[in-house]
């Protein structure tokens, strides 16, 4: 919101007129200036998405699996603004090396396979409309100077890093929605295999499911929802549905509820629960053999 005066001092030769018209001119001034103020603080203040703080970055992190999510950091250097962002993850979720560098990230770090490839956390800055492969390290980008970077795990091109390509279908900062942390209805919280996790939250919906379907349509989760003869179901998120592995092992999204506990097989399946009744809902991509973080 922007609010505009234009004031025209007209010149009398009444030096005390004068005086009179440029006093009232400044009271009129700062009463606008409180009004918009006010306006401001009662509208929310920031826009969760917009360079209004020049040391805010939004950063889209992703994983080798395709599952990804955007996070808000602030600092004077884009190293100090993803280590803002992570602060409120659990310990050890996040490590920055000496070189401006993430070496780990949700457990996976910097690996070799078998034939000499190495696979990292990358890093990407959004210009020219398009990812582009930085060629320095985070501690050298100033935070004022950009606005989204893009962390993803993959193999880059170690000799010639500005030739590497973020993969076909990465999300852009169109697609940028960032959970503001509300738990109105339903916190969910949405695991990978390789670790990553993220949390939403939807509301309304006469089931869970329901609620969950909001959830994904509100921050952009690429979800699938199926129907069958026993009723629906949650079909796949971020192209991952079930399947077997190479050693015949199904994974698959498991479900899980909340109790003074911590997480604990959902017996039920969001198809048959409400939202009112669950604050907390976690699925999580794998084998079932364990819990989400958290």
């Amino acid at each position: 919101m922007s609010i505009g005066l234009y004031i025209q001092l007209t010149y009398v030769k009444d030096d005390n007129m004068v005086k009179k018209t440029v006093i009232a001119a400044v009271v009129i001034i700062i009463v606008i200036v409180v009004v918009a103020a006010g306006a401001y603080a009662a509208f929310g203040g920031k826009n969760n998405n917009s360079k209004d703080d020049s040391n805010k970055v939004t950063f889209l992190i992703q994983d080798g699996q395709g599952v990804y999510f955007w996070i808000n950091g602030n600092g004077d250097t884009v190293q100090d603004a993803i280590e803002n962002a992570f602060s409120g993850y659990p310990s050890g979720t996040l490590e920055t090396d000496a070189y401006g560098g993430v070496s780990d990230l949700f457990g996976q770090s910097s690996s070799q396979d078998t034939a000499g490839n190495w696979t990292w956390w990358i890093q990407f800055t959004w210009k020219d409309n398009s990812w582009s492969c930085n060629t320095t390290g985070m501690d050298e980008i100033n935070s004022k100077d950009v606005s989204y970077e893009l962390i993803l795990f993959g193999e880059g091109n170690m000799e010639n890093p500005s030739a590497t390509q973020a993969p076909a279908g990465t999300p852009t900062p169109s697609d940028a929605v960032v959970w503001d942390g509300s738990t109105s209805g339903t916190v969910f919280q949405i695991q990978s295999e390789s670790g990553l996790y993220f949390k939403i939250n939807g509301t309304g919906g006469a089931t869970l499911l329901d609620t969950f379907q909001n959830a994904c349509n509100k921050y952009k989760i690429p979800a699938e929802f199926g129907e069958s003869a026993l009723g629906p179901y949650l079909d796949g998120i971020f192209g991952m549905v079930s399947s077997q592995d190479s050693l015949g092992n199904w994974l698959y999204w498991g479900e899980y509820e909340h109790d003074s506990t911590g997480w604990v097989y959902s017996d039920n399946g969001m198809a048959d629960l409400t939202s009112s009744g669950n604050s907390q809902y976690a699925v999580m991509f794998g084998d079932g053999s364990g819990f989400p973080t958290q």
